[in-house]
């Protein structure tokens, strides 16, 4: 089994460099932009974000406000067009802004799944830096021809990169596990508040691929994670309940605490 274990975990090192690894262990040979493709769908978001504060400014002008008030005003539609202009749109259209929409770019995670809130905040942030950090704008492009992947210091930060072609049906597919008949009453005495992503990823890649194993590999790998886990959650599995069946009930209390649907 560690022999197993180290052969896959060298693969999936080996093919990290090579492109994105999935929670299935599935490699996806993905395109990521360069500086040229970033720089445009920059340069159409300033625009946008220029167009945007011209039309504020013009508001503030009309309304009338004293020069305080009216700097006040300023200064806070300046902040939120700076700062939430990306985080709203990379978080509704899971990645993509506008000017990364009208180039074909999507932000994902390293791993290839859509990206979430911690993630957009993170980049933004990121982005603080990238560009505003002097001499303006050089830090981000630096960072874009310096790594391997093209990630900026957002995308350091979040765990992302920016790739092309965000119609192609790359990301993996969600898959929601339910809680095996009979068991929902015991499923709800677990609290998986101690679980990380790296638990969870390790129990959905067992149950995704866990018809490839033989019976007895399949139960010995189940029993073995099943115990691992009971210790992080600091619950003691009953002998009457399946290994798989007790991972079953883990994966889905911990969708339902982190990946509810919306």
């Amino acid at each position: 089994m560690a022999a197993v274990n180290g052969v896959v975990g060298e693969r999936m090192g080996a093919a990290a460099s090579e492109g994105i690894v999935t929670p299935e262990a599935v490699v996806l040979d993905l395109e990521t932009a360069g500086v040229a493709s970033r720089a445009l769908a920059g340069i159409i978001d300033l625009s946008v974000q220029v167009g945007l504060l011209l039309v504020g400014s013009i508001v503030i002008g009309m309304a009338g406000l004293l020069d305080a008030s009216a700097l006040t005003a300023f200064s806070i539609m300046l902040a939120f067009i700076t700062m939430g202009y990306p985080v709203l749109f990379e978080t509704l259209w899971r990645g993509q802004t506008i000017g990364k929409r009208a180039m074909g770019l999507r932000a994902i995670t390293v791993e290839g799944a859509p990206v979430r809130l911690r993630h957009v905040l993170l980049r933004m942030m990121g982005g603080l830096v990238d560009r505003y950090l002097p001499p303006i704008g050089v830090t981000g492009v630096l960072f874009v021809l310096g790594t391997s992947r093209h990630q900026r210091v957002g995308d350091l930060l979040a765990g992302t990169i920016v790739v092309r072609d965000p119609g192609r049906s790359f990301l993996p597919q969600a898959v929601w596990f339910p809680v095996p008949p009979g068991l929902e009453q015991y499923a709800a005495t677990i609290d998986p508040t101690a679980m990380t992503d790296s638990h969870y990823t390790v129990i959905r890649s067992f149950l995704v691929r866990n018809r490839e194993l033989s019976p007895d590999a399949r139960y010995a790998l189940a029993l073995d994670l099943a115990g691992r886990i009971a210790a992080v959650v600091r619950h003691e599995r009953p002998p009457q309940v399946h290994p798989e069946s007790f991972l079953l009930c883990v994966i889905s209390r911990y969708q339902r605490a982190n990946f509810a649907r919306r």
